[in-house]
């Protein structure tokens, strides 16, 4: 059976309903990039603190000096305990750069106790995102605080 007045969508509103789907979408990815970049952020964060902790650790527990250096211009850091390195690992692809404070890149050293040989800050950027790592003296404790 053959309906002689059937009505459908012509080109041009089939066109604008494409248009408005490809805007709608492309905005959304444009939110989930700031998604990602805060992701890998907040993953390089908790990393180096985990790694802080673990070199507290290996110091306690090997009973000997363990140091974390950073290093700018190979975009890495690493852990190193009796001249071998146990931990390294590279910055996020954001751009990440540290910076010396009152501790130096390679001043980061923890005694056998677990304390840190010397108190301070250094500071790093992840992106327009600036963050500072302190040092405290005593029971090796730190923290990382953005500002």
């Amino acid at each position: 059976m053959l309906i002689k007045n059937e009505k459908g969508h012509t080109l041009l509103e089939m066109s604008l309903v494409l248009f408005i789907i490809a805007v709608v979408s492309s905005i959304s990815i444009i939110n989930m990039k700031s998604t990602y970049d805060a992701g890998i952020r907040n993953q390089f964060l908790y990393q180096l603190q985990q790694d802080l902790y673990y070199a507290q650790q290996m110091a306690i527990s090997k009973q000997t000096l363990t140091t974390v250096i950073f290093y700018n211009g190979t975009k890495e850091y690493r852990v190193i305990q009796n001249g071998r390195a146990i931990i390294q690992r590279d910055f996020p692809h954001i751009d990440t750069r540290f910076f010396q404070g009152t501790l130096a890149l390679n001043d980061i050293h923890f005694l056998s106790n677990g304390s840190p040989r010397k108190s301070g800050s250094l500071t790093f950027s992840l992106g327009d995102y600036r963050y500072r790592l302190v040092l405290l003296m005593g029971r090796g404790r730190f923290y990382i605080e953005q500002f």
